[in-house]
């Protein structure tokens, strides 16, 4: 009987979500409609396509239409203006990947594609915040597509990360990505040898995406981390399996150099020096971490 009453809850907690992704999804549409220059025409063919689209807005905002709505206009116009489909390897210096502050490799035990953040190789160089932004916000954009409704999740490394690692700014702009233009997407974030320094960033986490204790997990062993994530998808510098080379891929080989970047965008000689000798000591440490091979 407790089971019937059960299947009877289910199914119209069921209907009722369905309704309102058809009804937040009609009126997306509608809206879009009248100012079309402010939306991507692939996003919408996107909310047409897939129900999670509109699904995740209503599901962040507790079934709240109007507030679902409301968050997910402003997302895609968000998407157009930052041109989130409109840059390419082309645009982007290929120091961001070589340094491996930040890079997607493999997936937990549920499938969902892993995003890496590696906080000791971060360092603040603000004629370049909105060339890293932009590269940060492609790939958040790319795990987040890989993993669909399914989710993804963020292994936050913070091994060895100083206070000059810390950014209040880059902080708010992740943490913005997570809660306002992919709500629902984060499934929780593993923090690999949390220090006290890093308290801010914990306490602002955690007020932004909620304090529930499976949004949070604290790891210090491979064996910890492997309770949620394989070994193979482990690297080898946490104690795990993979030598995967996060430095280097396929879509960015050909991406040009700060260098390369500096006419098309004005630095001069003395900035692009200063990038450099920044680049070239997180090259080192990824280098060294990167070449440590199984025993």
């Amino acid at each position: 009987m407790e089971t019937s009453k059960q299947s009877s809850s289910t199914t119209k907690d069921e209907a009722e979500l369905k309704l309102s992704i058809e009804n937040v999804r009609k009126q997306f549409l509608l809206e879009a409609s009248k100012e079309p220059d402010l939306y991507y025409q692939c996003d919408i063919e996107s909310v047409k396509s897939d129900q999670w689209w509109t699904e995740r807005f209503i599901k962040w905002n507790q079934r709240n239409e109007t507030n679902a709505l409301k968050q997910m206009l402003n997302t895609f116009r968000w998407r157009k203006s930052f041109g989130i489909h409109d840059r390419t390897a082309i645009d982007i210096p290929r120091e961001f990947v070589k340094a491996a502050g930040i890079f997607p490799y493999g997936n937990d035990h549920k499938n969902r594609p892993i995003l890496y953040i590696r906080v000791k190789v971060y360092q603040n160089i603000q004629q370049l915040k909105e060339f890293f932004q932009q590269f940060v916000a492609g790939i958040v954009n790319h795990v987040d597509q890989l993993g669909g409704r399914n989710g993804f999740v963020v292994v936050y490394d913070a091994s060895e990360a100083g206070w000059r690692n810390l950014d209040y700014e880059f902080i708010q702009f992740l943490l913005q990505l997570f809660q306002h233009y992919y709500p629902y997407g984060l499934r929780y974030i593993i923090f690999y040898k949390f220090s006290k320094i890093l308290q801010p960033f914990w306490k602002l986490s955690r007020l932004v995406l909620g304090s529930a204790s499976r949004t949070f997990h604290f790891c210090n062993t491979a064996e910890e981390l492997a309770a949620f994530i394989p070994k193979q998808y482990i690297l080898r510098y946490m104690g795990g399996e993979s030598d995967f080379d996060f430095t280097d891929y396929v879509e960015v080989r050909n991406a040009p150099s700060v260098r390369e970047l500096a006419v098309r965008y004005g630095f001069t000689v003395e900035e692009v020096n200063k990038f450099i000798a920044i680049f070239e000591e997180q090259f080192r440490e990824t280098d060294r971490i990167r070449n440590i091979k199984k025993k």
